[in-house]
């Protein structure tokens, strides 16, 4: 069996290592740090050569495993008696792709699906979606080197892969290594995310990178062998988890920012800041909906909310839609666009065209952060707070859906201005009124005396 060896300086020159390599599965794994040069060790099929030989490898880490490969394949061919010239050599070239030049090549095709997107195309990719498929592809590549795996599979019929290639073997360490080296995310209240989750979301990226390439990540029970993995092997969601935690909300009273919590951040905010919360507090609409929002959408007493091409945005669901908005904030949204103007005009700048910009006249995506440093002025100021409130864009869509069905909003037209396509989405939106079942629970059992 063929080894890899690698040279590491010493303070008294340098030292040759051995690569490690998993038994079972074959597959080499990268060594850390710098390394000075590669070497093959090999049974020779030389007639003239005998023994174990040793040749050095010209080039890095991915032309060693495949030199290693083919001295072992030589070996094989040499030990059942067929000539080593005969085997086919495997290459770095595209008659055996590499995962790292199959990602380059799914990578290259996201700047014209990018403009298919902004052309608004069905099959195009979202700058967020482009982002995320990037990420996964490229950490696995980061992984593959990490085992010693350099190709895409030959072929995807169950059971087939080699051990140099992606195969389910691989795939299975991959989900064990995600699931140790994941970072675990929290909400606000320190709550720890469901990581299951991200895997399932990170498996499901590979198989659209793979079914680029005509590959099938996962066997289906129709699709006559073909998957690198087994039927039912690909990582699953735990569906009796996310069924437990659903039924949970269900059963939990809807949260909102109190009275008090508002009139806190209200006492603490700067003018750009208040504008900010009365423009969330009063029109319900998403994070990235207000960071994307601009003057231009404003007509007459109505914000309508479209996508924006230009931004690389679109609406969730694709669907545009107008909210009506308060003469007083109305008023406040004016007084805020001369502000804007003034100070563009007195730095020799264009007016911004975004209510709410970065200071790059850009989208701001961290609007949470200032609604958060708000907060903890308001803190710091001793006003009430509620110190278990989380303290979220978010919220401020579930105080609007709530004080708009308490005056007099039907709960479809509540889900026609919130962007929701079923109604029982925006039940869970909706906080309880306490206050208003306290009186009406003083009139309704009146009649049984004290």
């Amino acid at each position: 069996m063929a080894s890899i060896l690698y040279r590491v300086s010493t303070k008294d020159g340098y030292i040759l290592k051995t690569v490690e390599r998993n038994r079972k599965t074959r597959t080499f794994k990268k060594p850390e740090g710098e390394v000075l040069h590669y070497y093959v060790r090999s049974n020779s099929t030389d007639p003239a050569k005998k023994g174990r030989v040793v040749e050095p490898v010209a080039g890095g880490y991915a032309e060693a495993v495949v030199a290693a490969l083919n001295a072992e394949s030589g070996e094989n061919a040499a030990s059942n008696g067929q000539a080593p010239a005969n085997i086919p050599e495997i290459t770095l070239k595209s008659d055996r792709l590499t995962v790292a030049g199959a990602i380059s090549q799914w990578l290259a095709t996201f700047p014209e699906r990018l403009a298919q997107y902004n052309g608004k195309a069905e099959n195009g990719l979202s700058p967020s979606t482009i982002s995320a498929y990037t990420k996964a592809v490229n950490e696995f590549a980061v992984y593959c080197k990490q085992v010693g795996v350099v190709f895409m599979p030959k072929t995807d019929r169950t059971g087939e892969q080699n051990s140099d290639e992606v195969n389910a073997d691989m795939l299975a360490a991959y989900e064990t290594y995600l699931r140790t080296n994941l970072k675990t995310r929290h909400s606000q209240a320190g709550e720890a995310k469901d990581r299951q989750g991200t895997i399932v979301a990170r498996f499901g990226r590979l198989e659209i990178f793979f079914s680029h390439f005509n590959l099938v990540l996962a066997e289906q029970s129709d699709s006559r062998g073909r998957g690198i993995l087994k039927c039912g092997k690909m990582p699953r969601a735990n569906r009796a988890k996310k069924i437990r935690e659903a039924r949970a909300r269900l059963s939990q009273p809807v949260v909102i920012y109190s009275d008090k919590e508002i009139n806190s951040m209200l006492s603490a905010a700067t003018v750009d800041e208040a504008d900010l919360i009365k423009f969330l507090l009063q029109t319900g609409v998403r994070d990235k909906e207000a960071a994307h929002a601009e003057w231009s959408d404003l007509d007459g007493s109505n914000l309508n909310l479209s996508d924006k091409p230009r931004f690389g945005f679109r609406l969730k669901d694709k669907e545009n839609r107008t909210i009506p908005l308060s003469p007083k904030l109305l008023a406040r949204l004016k007084a805020r666009r001369v502000r804007q103007e003034r100070e563009a005009k007195a730095g020799g700048q264009d007016a911004p065209t975004l209510i709410f910009p970065n200071s790059l006249n850009n989208p701001d995506l961290a609007l949470d952060i200032r609604i958060q440093k708000v907060v903890e002025r308001a803190k710091a100021k001793g006003f009430d707070w509620n110190p278990k409130s989380e303290v979220t864009m978010h919220k401020f869509r579930k105080n609007y859906a709530t004080f708009m069905h308490r005056h007099g909003c039907e709960v479809t037209t509540v889900a026609e201005l919130l962007g929701h396509s079923d109604t029982k989405t925006t039940q869970l939106y909706i906080a309880t009124d306490t206050n208003k079942a306290r009186e009406v629970s003083k009139i309704a059992f009146a009649a049984f005396g004290d």
